[in-house]
């Protein structure tokens, strides 16, 4: 590996990702083959075949790809090229480090499950400070679906995870140990409130995230709520546009 950089690709290539460690497997392998797809196809206009190889190591941050040349890449990536050349649904991103990190290590059940909780929780943050979600959200996106599904929509081996047990499992342990990330809840509210932001010793800034949160009681009950004011801006503007007052109406007869 060289420099730590990221990896953007569709969720759906990680379906499967719990089942088993082949599973696993497969699912990286075509991350990795989608990523070298979409660096290929970015490449600056001319760029011979021959010069495959080397563009898709310096792009993807590799010492060696699995592919020696295009012709041999494309002939084995058929199906990922054809499925997501245009795709419109989730996208995961994460970094190389920690891609090849669950990549090459044997893992277990939980350990896998804990790697789509984190990818998971980073795209339901996208680029905000913090974020309240729950746990019915956060299964539907570790089952790598856009949008919160019914149970029956879910695998077995995430659907376990809408059980409370289970859910604090990831939510107390695994992702606050393994991936840092502050999670904080209380007996006074529904869901759990997520952040990425980190102390000074580099551990989840729970005392950062639990300000927010009282933060954002605190303008409720002054009525400041951020929700609610935004909602009724939005329906001032749609009366102002839909209502025009009888006295601002000029007719010919009345000059």
């Amino acid at each position: 590996m060289k420099d730590d950089i990221y990896y953007t690709f569709p969720a759906d290539l990680m379906i499967g990702y719990w089942k088993s460690e082949e599973e696993k497997q497969r699912c990286c392998h075509d991350v990795l083959s989608y990523c070298a797809f979409k660096a290929w196809r970015n490449r600056e206009s001319g760029t011979p075949d021959g010069e495959f190889y080397d563009l898709v190591c310096k792009e993807l941050g590799l010492v060696r790809f699995m592919y020696k040349n295009k012709s041999q890449f494309y002939e084995n990536t058929n199906e990922v090229r054809e499925l997501y050349y245009n795709y419109e649904g989730l996208y995961w991103s994460v970094s190389s480090s920690l891609f090849f990190k669950h990549y090459k290590a044997e893992e277990t059940d939980v350990e896998r499950i804990g790697f789509l909780a984190y990818l998971a929780v980073k795209s339901i943050l996208g680029n905000r400070g913090f974020a309240k979600t729950n746990r019915n959200f956060i299964t539907s996106r570790m089952a790598c679906n856009l949008r919160n599904v019914s149970d029956e929509e879910l695998p077995e081996q995430i659907l376990m995870y809408r059980k409370r047990y289970h859910f604090d499992k990831i939510c107390k342990e695994i992702l606050p140990r393994m991936y840092k990330v502050a999670v904080y809840s209380d007996n006074r509210m529904r869901g759990v409130y997520l952040s990425l932001r980190k102390n000074a010793d580099g551990e989840p800034d729970l005392l950062w995230l639990a300000e927010q949160v009282a933060n954002l009681r605190i303008d409720k009950k002054k009525g400041n709520d951020p929700y609610r004011i935004m909602l009724l801006e939005a329906r001032r503007k749609v009366e102002q546009m839909t209502t025009t007052p009888n006295d601002t109406i000029t007719t010919p007869n009345d000059t």
